[in-house]
């Protein structure tokens, strides 16, 4: 065999011997896989194959930057069986806890709290107040009427004379009260007056002489937080009423005042609390 030949078949030899293994592992690759998906979704562009609304939606939301599959396991046996049944959804045929695990595995901040709070402890999950594909684009009305779907009623008390201006925009629920959060029996984002003093700094001191009330019930004992057909937001019509509810050891000659038009302010002007008088008459 000549030197030429010989360099032939050797060359030929191997190239053989690289090309019959990975031929074989192709084919060995090829009957594993036969039957199943070469990949699953791994994006949202994945997904918008069958889902185009639902991904649009979601582009508008604070998840944007998230895949389906963050919230969204199963996603391969999905992609085998075509069912929804096979991937994790937020329906309400799904357990609340298990949904409520999926959105606190990222929101560490809440999760502590929502446990422990009038909604988690009713069983309520984050989905109840949270479109998670898509947002509205008034944030503020979209909170007050996800809310009113709960407490209706309390909606309605925004609808008296004098009350919060919630229906104007000013405020939202969330103003107030911390939806997450078990401060007080109200969800109150502070403890008694100290939510209200957000907003009515002038009225909570520090006073030498403090209304004994705002140490006890807090801006409630005289107000009505939502609305009220008194003046003032406050809790009856006759203010000497309300102030009698407290103080039932009012000297006798107190009614020659207060049996006129002349009520309990009048004379006690500084209601809230002073740091002249005692009686709080300055």
């Amino acid at each position: 065999m000549s030197l030429l030949r010989t360099k032939n078949f050797l060359t030929s030899e191997a190239f053989s011997l690289l090309i019959i293994p990975i031929i074989v592992l192709s084919g060995v690759a090829l009957f594993l896989g036969a039957g199943k998906p070469s990949t699953w979704a791994q994006s949202k562009e994945d997904c918008s194959a069958c889902h185009e609304a639902v991904v649009k939606n979601f582009q508008r939301t604070s998840h944007q930057k998230e895949n389906c599959t963050v919230c969204h396991q199963g996603a391969e046996k999905h992609l085998q069986e075509g069912t929804k049944e096979s991937i994790f959804s937020f329906t309400p045929e799904q357990k609340s806890a298990a949904k409520n695990k999926v959105c606190l595995s990222c929101h560490h901040a809440e999760a502590g709290f929502f446990a422990a709070s009038s909604h988690g402890r009713s069983g309520h999950d984050c989905t109840a107040c949270h479109a998670v594909h898509s947002l509205p684009e008034n944030q503020a009305n979209f909170a007050i009427k996800t809310c009113a779907t709960c407490h209706e009623d309390i909606l309605a008390e925004f609808n008296l004379n004098e009350r919060h201006r919630l229906r104007e925009g000013i405020l939202t629920c969330t103003s107030c009260h911390d939806p997450h959060k078990p401060a007080t029996g109200q969800q109150l984002a502070g403890f008694k007056q100290q939510t209200c003093l957000q907003c009515h700094v002038e009225k909570g001191g520090p006073y030498l002489y403090e209304h004994g009330a705002n140490q006890v019930e807090g801006c409630t004992a005289c107000h009505v937080p939502h609305g009220s057909p008194n003046r003032h937001l406050l809790a009856q019509q006759s203010v000497a009423d309300l102030c009698f509810s407290c103080h039932t050891q009012a000297p006798a000659w107190h009614s020659r005042f207060t049996s006129t038009t002349t009520n309990c302010t009048t004379c006690h002007v500084a209601i809230h609390g002073s740091n002249l008088s005692r009686l709080f008459l300055k």
